[in-house]
């Protein structure tokens, strides 16, 4: 009881500084930055029920961000208010998530805290945008499917942890469909093990399917598990779009409510224009083209600026987590290291077959935040004692030195003229 009360005492606490360091100074930078300017006009339309001005996208996150317009006021903090706090609570899943696959709070904690120092999370959090809401509800559903996986679990748990985690999906995915191709690629991960483990009994092949007594999910079936999850988000997925039903230009009808996903696919798939800040999905590991969200001269002949950046301790050293975790993996026959690599190379190289004309660095986004959980996956294959906590505290204290000196901007804090050129680390940066 000591130990859990312990460890939900960590948890609350890097939840109440994930908090804070999302919504202080939020109304900051008090203008539309990067994107902002597609999505907060979108937001503005499903207020006032007018039209769809972004038809390339569902309508979840445009619906949180006029949510919070409708609270706090057509205003910078009413526009990323709901991005900053699911943020928050993503954070905090991943901690809770840490703790039930580490069995140890440390490392779920440096996950948390890694999560929270990346750059990446932090600008995406206070920026209104699809990824600020997509990937915090991805996350939040992942640790609640992780969680209904408890084979010690009565059935009516499994069942509301599936339906909680369906819900939350759909609402992913109903802000961004790069979730719904996460959720996939895991549902694909889960039939590869009931199906390495059905083999590896000698059992007929429709046991994948059909059979229990697994590892996860003692008492369900694959389809079972499947069907609740999948059924669920759907559902809400659809339900998201119930605005567009009753636009006062141009209205879709329930049928037309199907039929609009292939338009939507259309516009997603059009030629776009060259753009300055386009990259290819090979360059984003080695984050050599990434973004300038804002950049702004003030009067006093200095400049404000928010770099969309991954910090190099994590973007850079995770790489080396992840390779780690995928040799010692297969030499271990450890289902966690070889989880976390293989997720991170789906994430990143899903975007090489996706037909997307152009992409871009924030494409990485979901792949910054796995690099966040190899790390300290990475550290637990070693031998707990001085090498496993001396690595644990270089780690800790280096991302948390890089995150203060980038930290102008990352909350666009006012600069002296030329103070931006420190962040210029590789030729590309500027």
């Amino acid at each position: 009881m000591a130990r859990f009360l312990t460890n939900q005492i960590i948890g609350l606490t890097i939840l109440a500084i994930a908090l804070i360091a999302f919504l202080v100074g939020l109304g900051h930078p008090g203008v539309l930055v990067f994107d902002e300017t597609h999505y907060v006009p979108a937001a503005r339309d499903i207020l006032e029920l007018s039209r769809n001005n972004n038809t390339e996208h569902p309508l979840v996150a445009k619906e949180f961000i006029a949510a919070g317009i409708s609270l706090f006021g057509d205003n910078p903090f009413g526009w990323r208010f709901f991005g900053a706090v699911l943020t928050a609570l993503s954070i905090y899943a991943v901690y809770q998530t840490g703790l039930k696959l580490f069995r140890d709070a440390a490392l779920a904690a440096l996950a948390a805290i890694l999560m929270l120092t990346c750059f990446t999370v932090t600008i995406q959090a206070r920026t209104a945008m699809l990824d600020s809401y997509a990937y915090p509800l991805l996350i939040l559903s992942v640790s609640f499917f992780i969680w209904s996986s408890d084979r010690q679990f009565p059935k009516f748990l499994t069942v509301t942890g599936l339906v909680i985690a369906g819900v939350l999906l759909g609402l992913a995915a109903g802000a961004k469909w790069i979730a719904g191709i996460y959720a996939m690629l895991a549902l694909i991960g889960l039939f590869v093990i009931r199906l390495t483990k059905t083999l590896a009994r000698g059992r007929p092949i429709h046991h994948v399917f059909v059979g229990k007594d697994f590892p996860s999910w003692e008492n369900s079936s694959f389809l079972y598990v499947a069907l609740i999850f999948g059924l669920t988000s759907l559902f809400v997925y659809f339900a998201s779009f119930a605005p567009a039903l009753f636009w006062k230009e141009n209205p879709l009808t329930l049928p037309e409510l199907f039929t609009f996903q292939f338009h939507m696919l259309d516009r997603q798939t059009l030629p776009l224009a060259e753009n300055s800040y386009e990259s290819e999905w090979w360059e984003w590991p080695l984050m050599l083209e990434p973004i300038w969200y804002h950049f702004e001269s003030i009067e006093n002949g200095g400049h404000e600026a928010i770099f969309y950046v991954g910090n190099p301790v994590i973007f850079w050293g995770g790489l080396f987590a992840i390779l780690f975790c995928l040799v010692q993996g297969l030499r271990r026959q450890n289902a966690l290291a070889l989880g976390v690599a293989f997720a991170y190379l789906a994430s990143w190289l899903i975007f090489a077959i996706l037909p997307k004309q152009i992409g871009f660095f924030f494409y990485y986004h979901g792949s910054g935040i796995l690099l966040c959980f190899a790390i300290p996956t990475a550290l637990s294959l070693i031998r707990s004692g001085k090498i496993r906590w001396g690595s644990y505290g270089i780690v800790l204290l280096a991302s948390l030195a890089v995150f203060a000196f980038f930290f102008p901007v990352i909350y666009a804090l006012e600069m002296p003229r030329d103070q931006w050129t420190n962040y210029l680390w590789l030729p590309n940066w500027n």
